[in-house]
């Protein structure tokens, strides 16, 4: 038996896989477009019934402003506050419109908690949640130790926050204050409430602070106007112990008086320096006799003698100037050496007098010395005194002047206050009041729907992908190639109930309506014929990998495809589960390939002719299907059968349950191997090819069943098929 029909075909380098064919994206979109159009639907209708069940939430607003918190109406002083234009202030503010101080002033006024939107507590339960209180489970429910009001009231000022937003518009001092509720008509009072209770808050907030000032700086005058009484006492005290009236006039008397003594003592000290030094000299004997005292320096620094030594030098020019002009003789002359004469014993007369003075001047000169010395000393001491007293009597007087002005800061303060505390103005004013909105702004129903159809969409499409993804079959002729390395000999449609009617499948390639069927078993036998050319007999076992891939019908519809082109036989080799018998008709009981090969019965009496071939049944059903299949009385009735028919098909069980198929395939010159496509896990039709090439089955080639003819050619399939449907039906 020869071989050649085991060589397989070089198989294809497989394509990219990195790289995504919009083909085969397109392929499993419209595969599965039915189920992905279903689940859409589904989801939006389960989104659509979802939105309108629910209550719709509206929204109103109220536009705020809030601006520069203003200065005191009456002070002229400084300005307290923070200024308003400052992202801190403003963020501030924000955050108070939101304070549960606020909140609780919108829920009295509002009485909230009558609400069953608010309150919780007064809700119906629903029906399940006993079942959803988990802590109710395990007995983990913490006992409720607030009083019921205080609860309630927190509870409801926490669902109102939840309701309420600030939206601060960029760049300005505007704000809005959004207000949601299942009322349109509460959420307009609610965003109106917000925004006066806010103003409310700070206008309470101010006045608190002024009478809170107020009242501190109360109690700060009383301590300030005992200080200045003190003050005043001791200043007056000190006034009257010191006997002090005019201490700057006094100052400035004893100033002049000391500056007087002051320039007395200096002169009174050069003259005493004059007298001193003279005396010094007369009394150290330098000058002898009275000669000489004219060169003293003493002497020539005396005034009197100064005086007359310079009327001296004025006539001694006048001498020298009518020496000139006159005689020794003339009266002029004689009348001015006579004056120089007297001027000169006149100069002598009074350095006698003033050596006679000295010791006498001397003494006097010490003397006024000595007492102008004490006076001056007295004179500071009183001076040193008045200043003293004029230091103490400035802080005295400083300290009563401090007092005083921080008395009158706050007396002015206090009335400024008391005037202006009962007009405060507000930090904020409404611009625009919220009213009653006419739809509600949540639930968004169409937007709602939408995506929720876009993700069923999406969804859908990714759980179509995934699919395709985990599904390890057999889809295409491609796959045949590609992950079986083995050649396609065809395709096989998959059939609608109504053309597979029962008791028909195994004969659907004589029936005339089924053009496209006929076609295709008919390029299965063409590609058959041209791998088997150089065979006179060409005997073909039929398997596939389980049960139900339609392996008898091919082999039956095979069979009369066969019979057109010569003597074909069709055995049943399936001597577990039968059907070629039954399928043609043949007489229940009758004689078949098991009573062949027992030895039973002969080749003749095992032929049933059927439809223009012939076949034989399996017979009596055998114990022991294996041991006769293996015996070489099989392999002797095949070639006698070969030596009658041009074609031989023999029906083999599935490879997977069995190991019939691998005994059958020694005596045969080609093995049909039938895929069902998407249905068996391509590790198992792996592991079915392995065990056959194991066993030198002469692989043919794969035929691929029941393929959806509705499918488009994204995986591969061959065009024949439907291009000789259309065909025929168009000749029809």
């Amino acid at each position: 038996m020869s071989t050649d029909s085991t060589q397989q075909p070089v198989r294809q380098a497989p394509q990219d896989d990195d790289v995504i064919s919009l083909r085969e994206i397109f392929h499993v979109l419209t595969s599965h477009k039915w189920a992905i159009i279903g689940f859409t639907f589904a989801v939006t209708l389960i989104a659509t019934l979802v939105v309108f069940s629910l209550t719709p939430i509206y929204q109103a607003t109220t536009v705020l402003q809030i601006e520069q918190e203003q200065a005191k109406v009456v002070s002229i002083e400084e300005i307290y506050g923070l200024e308003g234009g400052g992202d801190s202030y403003l963020n501030t503010q924000f955050e108070v419109l939101k304070s549960r101080s606020v909140l609780e002033k919108v829920v009295n006024k509002l009485d909230l908690t009558s609400k069953p939107e608010f309150n919780a507590e007064l809700r119906e339960k629903a029906w399940y949640a006993d079942a959803l209180n988990w802590r109710s489970w395990f007995g983990l429910e913490v006992p409720v130790v607030e009083e019921d009001d205080a609860r309630v009231l927190r509870d409801t000022i926490n669902t109102l926050e939840k309701s309420i937003s600030i939206q601060p518009v960029k760049k300005t001092q505007i704000v809005k204050i959004n207000a949601q509720s299942q009322d349109a008509k509460l959420a307009a009072r609610i965003a109106n409430e917000v925004a006066n209770a806010y103003i409310e808050s700070y206008m309470e907030a101010k006045l608190s602070l002024t009478l809170n000032a107020t009242d501190w700086m109360q109690g700060r005058l009383t301590e300030l106007s005992e200080k200045l009484k003190i003050a005043e006492a001791s200043l007056q005290a000190y006034r009257e112990q010191e006997e002090l009236v005019d201490l700057q006039g006094v100052l400035t008397i004893s100033s002049n008086e000391l500056k007087a003594l002051t320039e007395n003592l200096v002169q009174v000290r050069r003259k005493l320096a004059v007298s001193k030094s003279i005396n010094q000299q007369i009394k150290s004997g330098q000058f002898k006799k009275g000669k000489g005292y004219e060169s003293m320096q003493a002497v020539l620094d005396h005034p009197s003698v100064q005086s007359l030594k310079s009327e001296e030098s004025k006539i001694q020019r006048l001498v020298k100037d009518l020496s000139r002009r006159y005689g020794p003789k003339h009266p002029k002359m004689i009348s001015a050496r006579s004056e120089l004469e007297s001027i000169q014993l006149n100069i002598k007369d009074q350095v006698r007098a003033i050596i006679d003075g000295v010791e006498r001047d001397f003494e006097v000169d010490k003397s006024n010395e000595r007492s102008l010395t004490e006076a001056v000393a007295k004179v500071k001491n009183q001076v040193q005194d008045i200043n003293r007293k004029q230091f103490r009597l400035r802080a005295l007087e400083r300290e009563v002047r401090t007092n005083k002005d921080l008395y009158d800061a706050f007396f002015k303060r206090i009335q400024e206050t008391s005037a202006t505390s009962d007009l405060q103005t507000a930090n904020a004013r409404v611009v625009d009041q919220a009213f009653t909105p006419k739809a509600p702004v949540k639930p968004k129903k169409k937007l709602i729907i939408a995506i929720a159809g876009l993700l069923g969409l999406l969804v859908s499409c990714g759980i179509a992908f995934l699919l395709e993804m985990l599904n390890n079959t057999i889809r295409s002729t491609r796959d045949i190639e590609e992950k079986l390395n083995l050649p396609v000999l065809g395709v096989l449609p998959l059939l609608s109930a109504k053309e597979l009617k029962k008791d028909q499948a195994h004969r659907l390639f004589l029936n005339k309506d089924m053009h496209g069927f006929g076609e295709a078993v008919r390029t299965i036998r063409t590609s058959i014929n041209l791998t088997a050319m150089d065979k006179e007999h060409r005997v073909f076992a039929v398997t596939s990998t389980v049960p139900g891939e339609g392996k008898s019908s091919t082999a039956s519809n095979l069979g009369l495809a066969l019979g057109q082109l010569g003597k074909t036989l069709l055995i049943d080799c399936d001597l577990r589960r039968p059907v070629v018998g039954k399928n043609y008709g043949v007489k229940g009981g009758s004689v078949g390939m098991a009573n062949l090969l027992a030895g039973t019965a002969t080749i003749e009496e095992c032929i049933h002719p059927a439809d223009g071939i012939e076949v034989i049944p399996c017979g009596q059903v055998p114990p022991n299907p294996q041991e006769l299949l293996s015996t070489s009385k099989f392999a002797e009735v095949v070639e006698q059968l070969k030596q009658s028919y041009d074609y031989v098909v023999i029906d083999c069980p599935p490879v997977q349950s069995v190991s019939d198929a691998l005994t059958v395939s020694r005596a045969s010159d080609g093995l049909i191997y039938v895929v069902e496509s998407s249905r068996v896990q391509l590790g198992a039709i792996q592991n079915t090819v392995g065990r056959l090439l194991q066993a030198r089955a002469p692989i043919t080639g794969v035929v691929l069943n029941k393929i959806d003819p509705s499918k488009k050619d994204a995986y591969g399939y061959s065009q024949g098929y439907y291009d000789y449907q259309g065909y025929y039906q168009s000749k029809d």
